[in-house]
């Protein structure tokens, strides 16, 4: 089968959107399907070994990069051209499946006649909200499925009906992780993902001035100056993927913080109560002890005291609590890092794929 995944992303964004995409496109190459990632640029010194190498990608078939701008899609117009171009290709030679990233492309696929799948990670905003809203793109029949990052976000946001949508997680690749043999002793609590405002680095800070006998390791952004912070604190820049795995496994708490309020790449949108956190995912495949905030999107995966520690008030308070019971084993750490794994083991990107392409059998 030929598939066709298009997405507004350059191969250098430092995103969870781009490596949702390359996960997702390599995924589809394991289950023999002839892939092509389209997308506006991307830049002539990146060559695939590298993108295999730093997102650890596990097909022994590669994707095809199909590029149809020689620019960055940067505001509204260069992606309404990108959407346009994208359509106007796949007219002339569609594949069998069809994935989008880009609402817009999805428009132009509805002008083109074009069947197709549209996830959707975020509500939308401004002219994108008026275009897939009010005038009701959002319920084209040429989408074949709308792809929803999790339960919150229909419940929340959208309100689709049932037929007219498919809830699927972000995932996992469990290939990229090593377990190591449980032990009781922990040291290093630990941080991956973007310093956005309310994804909780400030609170982290606050928990580590009461915990000095714990390293805390915050990997993400370290150009951002942060002051008075306690010495058994860490800041460290970007890392790629490829160095995440083990990161983890060197650790031994996972933290999963998240504010009422959290914004992600698109910084006037709320995404606190439906995102679906794609580092959740390498955190439960790393089999450590996850603590995290009660956010609906996240507890459709995360359950108390079963594969990780769920703190429901984001409360400095409730949080050393929390922290103070770990520490003195007041739970079975075991069972909650074999839960973890357990898990995490539900939600890879080849089961991923497998359901979309199950749903694609059955209408086509």
């Amino acid at each position: 089968m030929r598939v066709a995944y298009i997405a507004e992303t350059s191969l250098d964004n430092r995103s969870a959107y781009t490596h949702h995409v390359i996960k997702m496109c390599d995924a589809f190459c394991i289950k023999n399907c002839k892939t092509t990632l389209i997308i506006p640029f991307i830049d002539k010194k990146t060559s695939f070994k590298k993108i295999k190498k730093n997102f650890l990608l596990t097909s022994k078939k590669k994707f095809l990069i199909k590029t149809i701008l020689n620019f960055k899609v940067s505001n509204f117009l260069t992606r309404i051209l990108f959407g346009f171009k994208v359509a106007n290709h796949l007219s002339k030679n569609c594949p069998e499946l069809i994935i989008t990233r880009s609402f817009i492309s999805s428009i132009f696929f509805t002008f083109f006649k074009i069947n197709h799948f549209l996830e959707i990670h975020s509500e939308f905003r401004g002219l994108t909200r008026f275009l897939m809203i009010n005038l009701n793109f959002l319920n084209s029949r040429y989408i074949l499925k709308i792809i929803l990052i999790s339960k919150a976000l229909n419940k929340r946001i959208f309100k689709l009906n049932k037929k007219n949508f498919l809830i699927l997680h972000d995932a996992v690749d469990i290939k990229n992780f090593k377990y190591k043999k449980f032990k009781n002793k922990i040291k290093k609590a630990t941080y991956v993902g973007s310093f956005y405002k309310g994804k909780g680095i400030e609170f982290i800070l606050q928990l580590a001035d009461k915990f000095k006998d714990l390293e805390f390791n915050l990997y993400g952004d370290s150009k951002k100056n942060y002051y008075n912070i306690s010495k058994n604190v860490k800041i460290h820049g970007y890392v790629n993927y490829e160095r995440v795995p083990n990161i983890l496994s060197k650790s031994d708490i996972l933290l999963l913080p998240s504010a009422n309020i959290q914004y992600g790449r698109t910084k006037n949108i709320n995404i606190a109560n439906y995102n679906s956190p794609l580092k959740m995912f390498d955190y439960l495949a790393s089999g450590k002890i996850i603590v995290s905030s009660k956010r609906d999107g996240i507890c459709e995966i995360l359950k108390h005291n079963y594969n990780a520690v769920v703190v429901k008030e984001y409360q400095t308070k409730a949080w050393i609590k929390y922290l103070r019971n770990i520490l003195d084993n007041k739970y079975n750490l075991k069972k909650i890092r074999l839960n973890s794994i357990k898990t995490a083991k539900k939600y890879t990107w080849k089961n991923r794929v497998n359901k979309i392409l199950l749903v694609h059998k059955s209408l086509i």
